[in-house]
């Protein structure tokens, strides 16, 4: 199983986390994440334990019908929110991308074209979301086991929902470093779409990342093989090759975007052309 992988951050390494299965009579409908979780390299108790669990762990638990991780009681700087994943309560999830947005300008969507789209660093969802949302099919890589595992558990919800079901299935979601575990049935050509969103540095007033936020960050850790996975990608067949950064910025791996889209706090380098000669 792949779900023993890439615990990066000593912040929520596995030691630190516990999970707390659901009682007999809880909802059960999603069984087979209940028995995903178990598959964590985390150790469980049961509902009844809760209150013997050490303050400075965090806790993975399936309360208000979601799994959601939650932070140490003795850290403040966590706040006391959880960190969950949620397509079907924001309504803003709830309707299409327009094409006016800097995400659907970037991976060159147009009225008649909705590429396949390769999410390299999936994360909490968002991009890929937005991008399934205008039509796209969208194969989504995440390699943190706690992260992909709540995104599961957020996927699963929405393809129950009439109203994010049609979103929720373009979306194909998998464990692994697509580096080390590149499925058979994914087959990139001319026009895919590659996607990257590599862990943007951290900011030095950490006041101004919302403190679920803080979780995300604090659990994921820095991409410091950001550089070597978007090499890799550009060695791969496709129509161009996306990376969000922060935009102040460096290009990633110093390689010059073809053109560069801003909005605010995010910038979108494109690359348009495959690179014949970039190293390792």
């Amino acid at each position: 199983t792949r779900l023993q992988g890439d615990w990066s951050s000593d912040v929520c390494s596995s030691d630190l986390v516990r999970l707390v299965l659901p009682t007999a009579d809880a909802d059960r409908r999603e069984v087979s994440l209940i028995q995903l979780a178990q598959l964590l390299p985390i150790p469980t108790v049961c509902s009844e334990e809760l209150a013997e669990i050490q303050p400075d762990h965090f806790v993975l638990r399936y309360l208000e019908g979601c799994w959601q991780l939650f932070p140490p009681t003795d850290n403040d700087a966590f706040g006391r929110h959880s960190l969950g994943i949620d397509f079907v309560q924001n309504a803003r999830f709830n309707q299409p991308m327009t094409l006016r947005e800097p995400l659907a300008k970037a991976a060159g969507l147009r009225a008649n074209r909705r590429p396949v789209v390769i999410d390299l660093t999936a994360g909490l969802g968002r991009d890929s979301w937005a991008l399934a949302s205008t039509g796209c099919t969208v194969f989504a890589f995440e390699r943190h086991p706690l992260i992909h595992f709540l995104l599961s558990d957020a996927l699963l919800r929405a393809r129950l929902e009439p109203k994010t079901q049609d979103i929720a299935s373009r979306i194909h979601l998998y464990g692994s470093d697509a580096r080390e575990a590149w499925p058979d049935t994914i087959k990139p050509d001319k026009d895919t779409v590659w996607l990257m969103d590599p862990m943007f540095p951290e900011r030095q007033k950490s006041a101004l990342v919302k403190k679920d936020m803080r979780i995300f960050h604090d659990l994921v850790g820095s991409d410091e093989d950001a550089d070597a996975l978007f090499v890799w990608a550009r060695r791969q067949p496709a129509n161009r090759y996306v990376v969000k950064r922060p935009p102040q910025s460096p290009a990633l791996a110093g390689a010059k975007p073809s053109m560069s889209i801003s909005s605010g706090r995010v910038r979108f380098d494109c690359y348009i052309k495959p690179a014949a000669s970039l190293t390792q």
